[in-house]
Parts: structure tokens; sequence; C-alpha cells
């Protein structure tokens, strides 16, 4: 499961352009956030879904692709691009959906040791 979740490439590549060392501490704040958009996403009254859901799937474009959290990346595209198109027909689908590849995402990051990926 951590492989179908983790482009490990990325991450190699993310650290040769940061430095390894600053890795560990990028990831924490990758995982602070996955945590955060999830608690969001799961307490949002009915109305405040769609604006949240928007904004978070908006956000998460860049920060999934950048830890190499490809699945993640592709859904919140998927997002994003239709909420724009006014095109999100199931509004509690998909944030079911979101939420569940945010902790699958996060049990994965949080048990993955960036230390093993070569630079």
């Amino acid at each position: 499961m951590i492989m179908d979740l983790i482009n490990q490439e990325k991450i190699a590549t993310l650290a040769k352009e940061i430095g390894p060392e600053n890795v560990p501490v990028l990831l924490d704040i990758f995982l602070g956030e996955l945590t955060s958009y999830q608690a969001t996403l799961l307490e949002a009254d009915t109305e405040a879904r769609l604006e949240h859901l928007k904004e978070i799937s908006h956000a998460l474009k860049s920060s999934a692709a950048s830890f190499g959290a490809d699945r993640l990346c592709a859904l919140a595209i998927d997002i994003d691009m239709r909420g724009k198109q006014q095109q999100l027909e199931d509004i509690a689908q998909e944030t079911e959906a979101l939420v569940e590849l945010l902790r699958l995402t996060h049990e994965s990051y949080a048990a993955f040791s960036p230390e093993s990926v070569s630079v």
C-alpha cells in the first residue's frame, strides 16, 4: 500500500533540491496539512462543505505533487477542475473519497522513512 501512495522518485528529487536533511521537516508540515484538511472536511456543515472541498483540493494539487502523493494529487486535480466547472454533483461522496485518501496518504507517509530514499 505504501508504494502505491508514495512516489519515492519525487521525494528523492525533492531531497536533491532542498537537501535531504530538510525533507523530514517538510514532511512533518505536509502531514500536518493532511490532518488539518481531513478535520476541516469532517467538521464542515453541509453548506460549507463545497467551499472547503474546493479550497482544499486546490491547495493539495501542489503540495501533494511536491511530495509524490500522486494519487492524492490526481484526485485533488479532478475535484478542483470539476469544482471550477460547477460539476461536483455529489458533495458528500466527493468529500468521503478525499477524506479517505487523505487518511490513507497520511498513514503511508507517517510510516515512511525519508532516509530510505537514495539521493
